[in-house]
């Protein structure tokens, strides 16, 4: 059409994907895909694709601090299951 001079250019906006906000975001999302959770499969994919990678690598870094942090475990047993 550009070339036929015809119609008018236009400007795509495509905003930016958000993804997770939360560490409890995130693996709420991770357990509706494993399958731990039910939730909306297509919504929690979705979650995860849209989240950066350097956030999701974030992310992973604050799990493993937590589950080698010592002790028991039930900070990330309690943010795992939401209890």
């Amino acid at each position: 059409m550009a070339r036929a001079g015809q119609g008018r250019r236009t400007r795509q906006y495509n905003p930016p994907a958000t993804g997770a906000a939360s560490l409890g975001e995130y693996v709420s999302a991770l357990r509706i895909l494993k399958g731990d959770l039910e939730g909306d499969f297509e919504k929690a994919r979705a979650t995860i694709h849209n989240t950066p990678a350097s956030r999701r690598s974030e992310f992973a870094k604050e799990i493993w601090r937590r589950r080698t942090r010592g002790g028991s475990g039930l900070e990330l047993v309690r943010m795992l299951t939401g209890g």
